[in-house]
């Protein structure tokens, strides 16, 4: 492309992959062909007894996708070729080695009406060859490169956070109300741990359940010296005189009714 095309290339499109030192950039050599843009989400329909209509619920929202169609074609029919570009466009449709995942890249046609600042390339479809050159490289292909919108994830920057606040009523316990909210009475071990002021729950009190996302990696265990290693795999005189007194009694549990 000459100069003058660089300086004015205000039509075209653009790809750059962010993810490579220092950033590589293909811009397109002619103008995208019928580009597209989805913007979608999700939601269930559930019938009532006696509605006309369904009852519609959002559930989530899914990434923006674009499509367009390009052509990729050598300037001269016996020493130029397409190929470098192609063979870039496709090794980032594909498993970075390094990565271990495609490349995340960064869209945008002419002035940015419409581009994606992070975005991956779902597929290359209808990849068409035309007529090869003189000397047999690739001379003319077009394809159609379609887009998804990459929204980065990770569990550690999400955090423990609180998805809602119950208000305790009578007779209420952690234990109950981890079942309520997870089906785990378990959890409300955790629960209690992240309220050490509110050790036995009082009504009106205000109890913070974390998401279970926020709580799903706690291991539930014994936190006192004299049982904390008295369960595992692990042989300890903890284990052992534990293991002793259930033969003794034989039982295979020991319950205790505390009186107040």
């Amino acid at each position: 492309m000459g100069l003058f095309d660089m300086l004015f290339a205000f039509d075209v499109w653009y790809l750059e992959n962010t993810d490579a030192i220092p950033p590589l950039r293909l811009q397109g050599q002619f103008v995208a062909i019928n580009p597209t843009e989805t913007i979608s989400n999700r939601y269930a329909q559930h019938n009532a007894l006696n509605r006309a209509k369904p009852i519609v619920q959002f559930l989530n929202g899914e990434a923006d996708r674009v499509s367009f169609q390009v052509r990729l074609r050598a300037r001269d029919a016996l020493f130029s070729s397409v190929e470098d570009n192609l063979n870039m466009l496709k090794s980032w449709a594909r498993r970075d080695d390094a990565l271990k995942r495609p490349p995340i890249l960064s869209f945008w046609i002419a002035d940015g009406h419409l581009s994606l600042s992070k975005c991956v390339i779902e597929s290359l479809s209808g990849i068409t060859y035309g007529k090869p050159t003189s000397l047999g490289a690739i001379q003319d292909v077009t394809l159609t490169i379609n887009l998804l919108e990459y929204d980065p994830y990770s569990l550690e920057e999400v955090g423990a956070f609180e998805t809602r606040y119950h208000r305790a009523k009578i007779r209420d316990y952690y234990e109950m109300l981890a079942y309520r909210e997870y089906r785990n009475p378990l959890l409300g071990d955790v629960i209690r741990k992240r309220h050490p002021e509110k050790q036995k729950i009082k009504v009106a009190e205000v109890i913070k359940l974390p998401s279970v996302e926020a709580i799903r990696k706690e291991v539930i265990e014994p936190k006192s010296i004299p049982f904390s290693t008295a369960y595992g795999k692990k042989e300890t005189p903890q284990r052992t005189l534990r293991l002793q007194m259930f033969e003794r009694t034989n039982r295979t549990h020991v319950s205790h009714v505390l009186k107040q």
